[in-house]
């Protein structure tokens, strides 16, 4: 095994938690996070094979209102509103699939950690509750960065096999 291989698989091998009820306590908020982070949040923003029709967007096409709002955000993001604005539904509607299922766990919730972070902190904060979702994700992913994906997820099984 090279150097390569085993770091990465050091990445990936999630945390050790004996018993059933606590690697279901690990499997619940992955599945549903990554569930409503692909299939309700990304699809209205990003162009996904299951966005409704009515969002009018083709295959990895992004939303024109999320682009205005990244434009927001000011520097860097205005300098190139589309491309960040794509990598963050990217990162939402792909990466809520690989933590649906527990597949490069911690890597991707770096990633959503890091589109979270930055919609919190340069999100208008206004008086209704519509930045919990994004404080919540934001939460998930850290767990999931320090945990992994836990005994139900394809990185257990990927880490454990042998070559």
């Amino acid at each position: 095994m090279t150097y390569i291989t085993y770091q990465f698989k050091k990445i990936l091998t999630p945390f050790q938690v004996d018993g059933f009820l606590a690697n279901i306590v690990l499997l619940v908020p992955r599945i549903i996070a990554g569930f409503l982070l692909a299939f309700k949040y990304a699809p209205i923003k990003f162009g996904t094979p299951w966005s409704p029709k009515s969002t009018n967007l083709g295959l990895f096409e992004v939303a024109d209102w999320f682009v205005l709002k990244v434009t927001e955000f000011g520097a860097p993001f205005n300098l190139m509103p589309e491309l960040f604005s794509w990598s963050a539904g990217f990162t939402e509607a792909f990466g809520g699939i690989l933590l649906l299922l527990g597949l490069n766990t911690r890597i991707t919730a770096f990633f959503i950690t890091c589109v979270m972070a930055i919609s919190i902190y340069f999100r208008e904060w206004d008086d209704t509750w519509s930045i919990l979702p994004t404080f919540l994700f934001f939460c998930i992913g850290l767990f999931y960065l320090g945990f992994g994906s836990g005994k139900y997820g394809l990185d257990y099984w990927y880490t454990n096999r042998k070559f």
